[in-house]
């Protein structure tokens, strides 16, 4: 597991395989969250980079762990922006 250094501490996070998931409170990139058994006493989900706590939203209606996004292959357009240039519009 990567471990993140604060200013107090290290703290174990979670990477996850699915590169659309954003953060349900602001709508950011959820890159990694907090590991609840880091062993800091945080017992919330957190996601990071934001901090926010809580829940996340998947972006990609089609993502899987082999195929990655299939938005293109099943609905003909990706809804949704890409994980390496999320400021573009979505492709048709």
């Amino acid at each position: 597991m990567p471990v993140t250094v604060t200013h107090t501490r290290a703290h174990i996070v979670i990477t996850p395989a699915n590169p659309f998931l954003a953060c349900a409170t602001c709508g950011k990139r959820a890159e990694s969250f907090h590991d609840d058994r880091c062993g800091c006493g945080e017992t919330r989900p957190m996601n990071l980079p934001c901090g926010h706590y809580g829940t996340y939203n998947d972006l990609c209606p089609s993502w899987g762990p082999v195929d990655g996004c299939q938005c293109l292959a099943h609905l003909g357009c990706v809804p949704h922006p890409d994980e390496v240039t999320s400021d573009l519009p979505p492709r048709r």
